[in-house]
């Protein structure tokens, strides 16, 4: 007889982010195949099988990890820049937080977890079907936001090159994270990258506080 049970309910949202944690730590130290349900399942002190009914139809915890990391910055970054009602603040204030939550993950956990996942999904067809997917979803975001604010901009049809745009930057943004550059050195490229925004507005923005 089928379960009723919603798969959310068998680990706590907590417990959850320790066992993620624990499978990328694997992998970046071993290799993917270190990254099975049972390794995970020892190093984490939990019940296997509970991790298998939980995962059911998952190869190992890899793409459920990245998927889970990739929604946390995606609401904790969409959160923040909703309260704001013009296209320059809400931008602004995406790059500035994804550029904090990156620095405070590399820093805390020594890697931007779900970005090394798209580096390893290059070799891997599954990975890199599952890395694409969410790229295609945070361009999807991005492209919505812009949208809601298209009166802003002098030509609409500017989105589409917006969306490349602020996915180059995000991506810059990734990068220069890992290589340790310094938030105080990140948020005045940010300001510059802004820049090709307000060239293609109606009237210059207000400006959001300097971080």
């Amino acid at each position: 007889m089928a379960s009723n049970t919603n798969p959310d309910d068998l680990i706590p949202p907590h417990r959850l982010e320790e066992i993620f944690k624990i499978a990328f730590q694997l992998l970046l130290r071993k290799g993917r195949e270190a990254a099975s349900m049972d390794a995970v399942a020892e190093a984490a002190d939990i019940d296997a099988d509970l991790l298998r009914q939980r995962f059911e139809g998952e190869h190992d915890l890899v793409a459920p990890a990245m998927r889970w990391y990739f929604m946390r910055f995606s609401q904790q970054v969409s959160s923040s820049s909703a309260m704001y009602a013009d296209i320059y603040s809400c931008m602004y204030l995406m790059l500035t937080d994804f550029a904090e939550l990156c620095e405070e993950q590399n820093r805390i956990e020594g890697s931007l977890y779900w970005s090394t996942i798209g580096e390893i999904g290059r070799f891997d067809p599954v990975l890199g079907k599952e890395y694409l997917a969410l790229r295609l979803e945070w361009a999807a975001e991005i492209r919505r936001r812009l949208v809601k604010f298209e009166s802003d901009l002098q030509t609409p049809e500017d989105i589409d090159h917006l969306v490349d745009y602020f996915m180059m930057a995000f991506e810059g943004i990734i990068q220069m994270v890992k290589f340790e550059t310094p938030l105080d050195q990140i948020f005045p490229a940010i300001d510059i990258t802004m820049e090709a925004l307000t060239s293609r507005m109606k009237k210059s923005p207000n400006m959001p506080g300097s971080k």
